[in-house]
């Protein structure tokens, strides 16, 4: 099985609550004296009140109301919450009793806060907590969604790797999040986004609901993890290890060391490939496009498993390559500077295509040391101001 463990939001995905959330946003708004629609609101839901406030009010509004707001809004949605019921979506717990059965933990990771879990659960009548093998929310993240702290922190406590995992959500802030994180996102349209909204979010899927998502589960862990083996750390570690290897020989024939590997979904590798823009003079002739290039028809038609592991995030171009091969996972180990390809690539809208899951920092330090190795021994002057600016935006 390919896939470790599942992930969930909870309101819009595993509770009917959204509509509950923006009532109480409402209230709070007027409470303090701020006449906001409901459909303004609506469009926010799925942030924590960390990002909603500001967004709606701006960053002065919420320096002077923010915190009151997200207080009130609290109260608001309790009070909802206490006086109606709010229903659990279509066979939610059985979705978490099959995945168990099949041997795939699964988590929480919500923007809402632990006060406001206990509220909706009480009157939902079910504790997801108690399903669940991990539970995080607002209270164990930095910042709300779309950031990906929430996910990354129930990712920690299941300790896995972010591409051992996938995530069910209701909103595109959901997959923002997802995407930050390196986890898949499966979309369900229960909290009120339609199918493409989803999709251009970066959902590699979308369902009706939870009960939908359970009639087809196996095609929506097969779309969350295609390959046949789980993307887990010791395998991204031996595949940057790879990788390193080729950067090596780069930087032993003096230009920038950059390693590139690409691999079947099994980590059999099929290509690989070192920079070389300065011995070769032709500026598309990076790490990547070399590995992708070396694999040739190694590749294998309609092939979606796999993986590109390169010592340096990826440009636009390679990230582009990428989806364009259809690659399932982007690893990467030392993170480019603010023009890097991975976080300025829009997810695709072909079928033919896939938004990679990305996720950076392995063995991070050896690819710098790498770097720090070139400055010294070469440092070619026309690659010297990128790679100065490389190491101190990583300091």
């Amino acid at each position: 099985m390919a896939l470790d463990a599942v992930i969930f939001d909870i309101d819009g995905t595993l509770v009917d609550s959204n509509p509950a959330h923006v009532e109480a946003w409402v209230a709070a708004f007027a409470r303090l004296g701020y006449r906001i629609a409901a459909d303004r609101v609506s469009a926010e839901i799925g942030k924590g009140g960390d990002k909603l406030v500001p967004s709606i009010l701006g960053r002065a509004a919420d320096r002077k109301d923010g915190d009151a707001l997200r207080k009130a809004q609290t109260e608001e949605f309790l009070r909802l919450a206490g006086r109606t019921r709010l229903p659990v979506l279509p066979r939610a717990e059985e979705l978490f009793a099959e995945l168990r059965r099949r041997g795939i933990r699964t988590a929480l990771a919500t923007s809402s806060s632990g006060e406001q879990l206990d509220g909706l659960f009480r009157s939902a009548g079910t504790d997801f907590r108690k399903l669940a093998d991990q539970s995080t929310s607002a209270d164990d993240a930095e910042e709300s969604k779309p950031a990906p702290d929430i996910v990354q922190a129930a990712v920690a406590r299941l300790a896995l790797a972010p591409t051992q995992c996938a995530m069910v959500g209701d909103t595109v802030f959901d997959a923002e999040a997802c995407r930050g994180a390196g986890v898949a996102c499966l979309g369900v349209r229960s909290g009120g986004n339609d199918v493409e909204t989803l999709m251009r979010a970066g959902t590699r899927g979308v369902w009706r609901d939870t009960g939908d998502l359970l009639d087809h589960l196996d095609e929506a862990l097969s779309v969350a993890a295609p390959g046949p083996v789980p993307v887990d750390q010791p395998l991204l570690d031996s595949l940057m290890r790879e990788a390193l290897a080729a950067a090596r020989e780069g930087l032993a024939a003096g230009d920038a060391p950059i390693g590139a590997v690409l691999a079947r979904g099994d980590g059999t590798v099929i290509g690989r490939g070192w920079n070389r823009m300065a011995t070769g003079g032709i500026r598309t002739a990076h790490a990547e496009m070399a590995a992708f290039d070396d694999a040739g028809a190694r590749i294998p038609v309609g092939a979606r498993d796999l993986l590109l592991v390169s010592t340096l995030e990826p440009c636009v171009m390679c990230t582009g390559a990428a989806m364009e091969t259809a690659v399932d996972v982007i690893a990467y180990g030392l993170r480019a500077p603010a023009d890097a390809g991975t976080g300025r690539v829009a997810p695709p809208r072909s079928p033919d295509n896939g938004m990679p899951r990305i996720v950076g920092g392995i063995l991070a330090n050896e690819s710098r040391a790498l770097f720090e190795e070139w400055l010294r021994v070469n440092g070619n002057p026309e690659q010297r101001p990128y790679v100065e600016q490389l190491l101190q935006s990583t300091s």
